[in-house]
């Protein structure tokens, strides 16, 4: 039986967001919306002010009953789940434990290849993730690195959850070495070269997720009311573009740019590699849905560093120095005064510049490259990374990207750096926007 409403709660970092959905035989209609800062020092009171928002009368002490409408709710509240990598090649377990990473909803602050020197290890201690991600080596194949890293995390303060997916021929020696850490076991990331086994990892990263965010500032309650357990945010629109994806017709190429104040996060789903004949592989194939996130691009909290990082994408659109010293000052306005909105079209097309920058960028950072190579064979192409260049549909979502759709605003996207290179971006060519 198809429920008559739906109801999805998203607690944000600013703003408690929520809508009721109406459900029909093959599509979702949205009834209402509602929107409230984020209450930090008791997260329900603000899911109960939305709630109250979209269906009036329902209060924090109104009976619940779970065949009127299922809720489910998603939350990053704590600011996203913050996870270190401590990896072997950086080509190959380091980035399969980067990509796990990422596909869980996480937000990865800091990676390390190889062995780890005490200031790795200072560096771990000061960043304090909520999970360090442990991997490293082939079953059956490296051990040395995976023994030795476990003894610097040994005597180091970290004080996090240690999640080890190397080498399982180690495994039970690793775990003695970290017994008095909080250690989770689990399958390699990668148990043969070029393997990824993401599945098991991006498990035990959920399970950490909800034991440390239930626990803290009132989400428990929620937990315990609704019978649904919280899924990092990151996470449910990784799932939705799963979701899309498999279920969806026409829908085999395509990405999601999810755009906020501090970071910009970027989906693809779209098949990473095309054998042509002439291009070869350098390192792993990526999976088919890919997320990537950037901290250092948003439209708030980030804009200041977002504005550093497009000078490249602000000269090809034009900027003169005047220009851009205006764009720089306006990036710190806003980025000390998050809640601001532009009062003038100058300040419009400020916004409107930064948003392409963090688009751009994203995209740059997440598309995989070709370049020419010469062997005793001829010339070859080396493709490290994903092929983008067949997504054709591209979803903005986020505040402001949301926003921007609905208004018919446009952002001018370059199919190609604007800084020649002899590795080329695999970029995408033609495709349509949705928001």
């Amino acid at each position: 039986m198809i429920p008559q409403k739906i109801i999805c709660v998203d607690i944000g970092s600013t703003y408690t967001k929520g809508a009721v959905f109406n459900p029909t035989e093959d599509r979702f209609k949205v009834g209402a919306r509602a929107v409230v800062p984020t209450t930090v020092n008791y997260l329900p009171d603000g899911f109960y002010k939305v709630l109250e928002a979209l269906i009036p009368g329902f209060g924090s002490e109104h009976a619940y009953d779970k065949t009127d409408f299922p809720v489910f709710f998603s939350s990053s509240a704590k600011g996203g789940l913050k996870i270190a990598v401590v990896g072997l090649v950086p080509e190959m377990s380091l980035n399969i434990a980067r990509l796990a990473a990422f596909s869980a909803g996480a937000k990865v602050c800091a990676a390390f290849p190889y062995r780890l020197g005490k200031s790795n290890i200072a560096q771990i201690e000061s960043l304090a993730p909520d999970i360090l991600l442990f991997c490293g080596g082939t079953d059956g194949g490296n051990e040395r690195y995976a023994l030795e890293n476990s003894k610097m995390l040994a005597a180091s303060k970290f004080s996090g959850t240690i999640i080890y997916a190397g080498n399982n021929f180690v495994a039970d020696e690793v775990a003695n070495t970290l017994s008095d850490k909080e250690i989770v076991v689990t399958e390699n990331v990668m148990p043969d070269f070029g393997k990824l086994n993401i599945e098991p990892v991006r498990e035990a990263i959920r399970k950490v997720f909800l034991e440390k965010i239930i626990s803290g500032k009132g989400l428990n309650e929620i937990v315990k009311k609704f019978e649904a357990l919280p899924v990092p945010t990151p996470l449910a629109v990784f799932n939705l573009a799963k979701a899309i994806g498999e279920n969806v017709k026409n829908w085999n190429n395509f990405a999601i740019i999810d755009m906020g104040g501090a970071t910009t996060d970027f989906y693809s789903y779209t098949d990473a590699f095309h054998y042509d004949g002439e291009t070869v592989m350098k390192g792993i194939v990526e999976p088919l849905l890919k997320r990537t996130v950037e901290g250092d691009l948003g439209m708030r909290v980030s804009a200041e560093s977002a504005c550093e990082t497009g000078t490249d994408y602000f000269a090809s659109l034009g900027f003169d120095e005047n220009k851009l010293n205006d764009l720089k000052t306006y990036s710190l306005k806003i980025s000390e005064s998050p809640e601001y909105l532009p009062e003038n079209e100058t300040e419009k097309m400020f916004d409107r510049t930064l948003a392409g920058a963090c688009i751009y960028h994203s995209l740059l950072r997440h598309a995989g490259t070709i370049e020419e190579v010469f062997t005793i064979k001829g010339r070859i192409w080396a493709q490290t990374g994903k092929d983008l260049r067949r997504i054709n549909k591209i979803i903005g979502t986020g505040g402001y990207l949301a926003a921007m759709g609905r208004n018919n605003e446009k952002i001018i996207i370059p199919s190609e750096p604007s800084t020649p290179s002899e590795k080329i971006p695999l970029l995408p060519q033609k495709f349509t926007y949705h928001a």
